[in-house]
């Protein structure tokens, strides 16, 4: 007979040839009481087993009040194992009950009485078809227990499970094969059923014991590893001021020195090296800035890569240097002023300005307008919320002027020797503001009077209400020629704050 590699069969094997000769030898005493001493050996492992199980799924229960939801989905699964094993374990039980009590049940000292009955195995295994009926439920077993493996360890918990459902080659004929139950159960003596029915009870426990080991081990297979643990300060404020309160947060991180995840920060990927990425930038514009991106980290099983994101804030402010020339600090009346306002350490949306005198209005971080009425003085106070708390942070005085007067213009000339064909083609005065600091600030030419000088002609003059020359000299200024005399006089422009300013008379001379 050819024999199966595996040692437990082997054993199997090795009795059923056992058994066969002593039926042939009138079997003694002592043979069937070493079947005994077998089966209760393998009882007392069963124990054993169920109890090292039962610790098992007690530390499910343990890891379920640490985080129910990620051991919840294994140790539903490890409930099911429990369930399907007793319930086939359970069924082996009752078959051995029913072979016991077939052959008279057991003696005083507990041991079975009729151990060599041959008829009440065939009988209930093959007759009564429970062998097959333990068969089918021994391969179902099996197949929903490697169920439950992870697919990385499937193949080898095929090959190492311990519950298998094996045929081995028949004594007599070569390689004929017998059915699962003939093989195991036909013609065999009540002690020796029973020891092989508590065999696989054994192979149950053992399957079980091995499938929730790797239950439990799957909780934490998807976790990281980390081997390197470092401090982390996290700061209120990176710049502080005088009369602020400083508050840190101090905690350990830990992190993987073989493992470099992949860094995202602003858009832009950070090569990391020993675990580790460091993210530099210049930091430019005052204000609150955000640093964001992902840390993907890939999967310790080889699975899909998980990402964590995550987003900072830090505030930039002003250098704390300011240099200024003192006497030109101006505000023009009727313009809008620029002023920038900073204030180092204190983010520029926690920092205000009030203005005596005119009105203030903040643009944009660090940004101000400011709008003025009236010649002289003006302080602008500027307060900071720090803390809840409103500090004040200074003052500066700012004297306050018109904005200067324009210089008349016709075409480009202010005045003086202009030829008289370039004069003829210009269409009325300007006014216009040169050097100023502003851009787009303008006068409008209210009114002047226009006075025209021609040899041999009377004085001719006329009143222009907008920069355009009146139109009842138009005939005398297209007649214009050299040696004549063009007056303009009591001009009047309109500046940005709205009054009306007199500017001084202009005559041109043409040639």
């Amino acid at each position: 007979m050819a024999l199966p590699k595996d040692p437990r069969q082997k054993m199997i094997n090795i009795m059923y040839l056992v058994l066969t000769a002593m039926l042939a030898l009138n079997v003694s005493a002592e043979i069937l009481n070493a079947f005994s001493i077998v089966n209760n050996s393998i009882i007392n492992s069963n124990s054993s087993l169920a109890a090292k199980n039962a610790f098992i799924y007690e530390q499910f229960t343990k890891q379920m009040e640490k985080d129910a939801g990620k051991v919840g989905p294994y140790k539903e699964k490890a409930e099911q194992v429990k369930a399907a094993s007793k319930e086939v374990f359970d069924f082996i039980e009752s078959l051995k009950d029913s072979i016991i009590k077939r052959s008279d049940g057991l003696d005083e000292y507990g041991e079975i009485k009729g151990k060599s009955n041959l008829d009440v195995p065939t009988y209930l295994m093959e007759n009564q078809k429970q062998g097959p009926a333990l068969e089918a439920k021994l391969t179902k077993l099996r197949n929903q227990l490697l169920s439950y493996v992870s697919p990385t360890s499937k193949a080898q918990f095929e090959k190492s499970l311990p519950l298998r459902i094996e045929v081995g080659k028949s004594s007599h004929g070569g390689d004929t094969k017998k059915s699962w139950t003939t093989y195991h159960f036909n013609m065999v003596p009540t002690v020796a059923a029973v020891t092989i029915l508590s065999k696989f009870q054994n192979d149950i426990k053992n399957s079980e014991s091995a499938i929730i080991d790797d239950l439990f081990k799957q909780i934490s297979e998807k976790d990281f590893k980390f081997d390197k643990i470092r401090p982390f300060i996290s700061l209120n404020s990176k710049n502080l001021m005088e009369g602020q309160t400083v508050t840190a947060q101090i905690a350990v991180g830990a992190y993987s020195s073989t493992v470099n995840p992949s860094i995202t920060v602003n858009g832009q990927t950070i090569e990391a090296k020993d675990g580790l990425g460091t993210f530099t930038s210049v930091v430019n514009g005052i204000g609150e800035k955000t640093i964001s991106g992902t840390v993907t980290l890939p999967s310790p099983n080889g699975g899909e890569a998980q990402s964590f994101p995550f987003t900072e804030t830090y505030n930039v402010g002003a250098s704390a240097t300011s240099i200024s020339a003192d006497k030109m600090n101006v505000l023009y009346i009727g313009v809008q002023n620029p002023i920038s306002i900073t204030a180092a350490g204190v983010p520029a949306e926690k920092v205000s300005a009030t203005i005596a005198g005119g009105n203030i209005t903040k643009t944009g971080a660090g940004n101000y307008v400011v709008t003025v009425n009236q010649t002289g003085k003006a302080t602008i106070n500027v307060v900071a919320n720090i803390d809840g708390k409103t500090k004040d942070l200074g003052r500066k005085e700012f004297r306050v002027k018109r904005v200067p007067d324009p210089s008349l213009q016709v075409g480009t000339y202010k005045g003086g020797t202009v030829k008289a064909a370039e004069f003829r083609n210009q269409r009325g005065v300007r006014a216009v503001l040169e050097d100023f600091e502003f851009d787009g600030v303008k006068y409008d030419v209210v009114s002047y009077r226009v006075g025209i000088e021609s040899r041999g002609k009377e004085y001719q003059e006329g009143d222009a209400s907008s920069p355009y020359f009146p139109s009842s000299l138009d005939a005398a200024i297209r007649a214009l020629r050299p040696g004549d005399i063009v007056h303009i006089e009591n001009p009047k422009v309109k500046g940005p704050d709205g009054v009306v300013r007199t500017m001084a008379n202009t005559m041109y001379k043409l040639n």
